[in-house]
């Protein structure tokens, strides 16, 4: 089992005290979007493949910070104009020193409904423990805040995707070991190049021979260094930067930012980083055929050699919620978020699946109130008042009368103005446990208590 699927157990918790009285999903306020996320065009992680996959910040794009996470200035700070006033914030931000990096974004995708159908279903171990806690309290919970509750926690649900019948033309993957899924088999390869590469492949730093030769010029964007233009090795790492950093953009533009220099101490730099060197391994590489790899040759091994086998076309896909956060494609993550805020204000799909799964997890549905349906270990059976005994009958009438009454309200309505431990309030409350065990009586989650009507019983 893995780590994530370990943390996502609860079978100790309470779950069910966070509710109020029904129906708490009409009540209250959603909750915030766990899919929401940046409109802007996702970009592969910005590092350098050379440190095998440490992230580093992207000090070579163009704005800084959005402006909601940029520290307030004071008025001493802001730049001035010619005339010495302070220059409003727009102009500001216009104004750049020659040697700030600006950013690059690519256009926002166009949005396209894709042809798939999206569901939130239980999380299997959150379901358990749930079923566990209603069997041992013998209350009844609201059908509706029930799946709410599922919705709420990121923990709580899993993502169905499912492409929709008769699209025959659309395409979706699904990764078998990341679980992934995109509506590109590339956009696969590439997390499979990013998170998994070290499942393939053992890395080593070696020391090597620094480069011979005189190196007059030297190529760098900002602060990488790209090499001689007259080195053999200058072309693969200008792609490789642009591969791991820069690929939202045209290679041309890119070649653009590109700076060759005459600098003697950037080149011995440069030399003293050469001399340290990553090579790549494979795991299962026969015995004595053991080869070193370039991060370059180990990419385009797993390009051609283990994507094929590692992604599938899939046409339906079901994940946690942890991971379907982390979908890449602009369109299905955006159709995921605007699913889960459907589902948030009405849980129609999510509590179709809870009572399909409460079914058979013998537990009882009935309805109360407006139409509301209630899950509860105990099947409703109603009894005459009549035919029981006289202090049980007073008990039946009184909640018949007086619906949703508490355990206090029972006995001041009933034992007005009576000593709470007298033998006469014990009269009351002894037998409460019975009926409610036998269905006799309901009790709520939150303790009010009535008796049942015969279209409670199913």
């Amino acid at each position: 089992m893995s780590e994530e699927t370990r943390s996502s157990s609860r079978p100790d918790e309470d779950i069910l005290l966070d509710l109020n009285f029904v129906p708490q999903w009409a009540k209250k306020a959603p909750a915030a979007n766990h899919y929401a996320f940046d409109d802007r065009t996702e970009r592969r992680p910005s590092y350098d493949r050379r440190d095998g996959g440490a992230r580093r910040e992207r000090s070579d794009r163009r704005d800084g910070p959005a402006r909601t996470s940029r520290p307030p200035r004071s008025s001493d700070d802001r730049r001035s104009s010619p005339g010495g006033a302070p220059m409003p914030p727009r102009a500001q931000s216009a104004v750049r020193s020659p040697q700030e990096p600006r950013r690059e974004f690519t256009p926002r995708p166009e949005r396209i409904e894709l042809p798939v159908e999206i569901k939130f279903l239980p999380e299997q171990q959150w379901l358990a423990s749930m079923v566990r806690q209603i069997h041992h309290s013998k209350r009844a919970y609201p059908l509706m805040d029930l799946a709410s509750l599922f919705l709420s926690d990121p923990k709580g649900h899993l993502v169905k995707i499912e492409i929709m019948p008769g699209a025959k033309e659309f395409k979706l993957y699904q990764g078998k070991r990341s679980k992934m899924v995109a509506t590109s088999r590339d956009a696969l390869v590439h997390q499979l190049l990013d998170d998994h590469l070290e499942d393939f492949f053992t890395k080593e730093d070696i020391t090597v021979d620094p480069p011979t030769g005189v190196f007059p010029m030297i190529g760098k964007i900002g602060d990488l260094l790209i090499g001689p233009p007259n080195h053999h090795s200058y072309a693969a790492r200008l792609q490789e930067i642009y591969n791991a950093r820069f690929s939202g953009m045209s290679f041309d533009r890119f070649k653009e930012k590109v700076q060759t220099v005459r600098d003697e101490e950037l080149v011995a730099k440069w030399k003293e980083e050469s001399s340290k060197k990553t090579v790549y391994r494979l795991k299962d590489a026969p015995e004595g055929n053991v080869k070193d790899f370039t991060l370059a040759q180990a990419e385009e091994y797993v390009r051609t050699n283990i994507a094929e086998a590692e992604i599938e076309e899939v046409t339906r896909a079901v994940l946690p919620s942890s991971l379907a956060r982390k979908i890449k494609d602009y369109n299905l993550i955006r159709m995921v978020r605007e699913a889960w805020e459907r589902e948030s204000r009405f849980p129609l799909s999510v509590s179709f699946a809870l009572r399909a799964a409460f079914r058979h997890l013998h537990l009882e549905t009935f309805k109360a109130g407006k139409n509301i349906n209630f899950i509860t270990s105990v099947k409703p059976d109603p009894v005459q008042p009549e035919k029981t005994a006289e202090h049980i009958r007073l008990v039946l009438e009184y909640l018949a009368g007086h619906p949703g009454s508490t355990r206090e309200q029972l006995v001041e309505g009933l034992r007005p103005g009576v000593e709470k431990d007298s033998d006469s309030v014990r009269e009351i409350l002894t037998p409460l446990r019975w009926l409610i065990e036998k269905g006799h009586i309901i009790e709520f989650f939150n303790g009010t208590l009535s008796v049942p009507s015969h279209r409670s019983r199913r």
